[in-house]
Formats: structure tokens, sequence, C-alpha cells
């Protein structure tokens, strides 16, 4: 294969990448923010009790916001999205959100 077809194959990928759609969550990040703001008051019991605050991910989403805010955190729309996402796979169970940003 010589240098110039190599070359326009990844540009060819490399277009195909920037037009791809953004996965709507991305759990490692969600997971990882909530591990470094969220664990020192959270560990994974609270999330466990029968009690539960947030019945459904609509209301865990509205949980996150609440508590950035409160925390300061200021976190980007997309951080909340993946900061519920995990949330609701990994300790509620609930169906996972639909943040209708596609």
């Amino acid at each position: 294969m010589t240098t110039a077809r190599i070359a326009l194959i990844c540009a060819g990928v490399l277009a195909a990448l920037a037009l791809a759609p953004a996965s709507a969550q991305d759990l490692e990040r969600g997971r990882m923010l909530h591990d470094n703001h969220c664990r020192m008051c959270h560990d994974s019991i609270a999330y466990k009790r029968g009690d539960k605050i947030a019945k459904d991910a609509a209301q865990v989403n509205a949980q996150v916001i609440r508590w950035q805010t409160n925390s300061g955190l200021r976190w980007t729309a997309q951080d909340i999205d993946n900061v519920t996402a995990y949330l609701v796979l990994t300790y509620y169970k609930y169906p996972a959100p639909d943040t209708g940003k596609n």
C-alpha cells in the first residue's frame, strides 16, 4: 500500500469519527466524577436504602443537578448526564435515562 493511500484511508477514518454522534453518556467519566466528588458523602450503601428519594432516572438526574449545584462543582450538562447514567445503571438499576439530546 502506498503512503498516499494510507493517508487517504486515515483521513477517511478521521472524518467518519468526527461525524459520528457522541455517546449519549460516558459511564467511565460519570464514575470518575462520582468517585471524586460524591463518594466522600455517598458510599454505595446510600443508594441501596429502601426509602430512596429518587424513584426513577429523572429524579436521580434532579438530585445530581441539586447536589452538584450545592457543592459548587459547575458540571456541564454532559457531566450531569454522565453521573446520572452511572448512578442509574450501577446503583439504582432503573431503565437507562433518556436525555433526549441525540
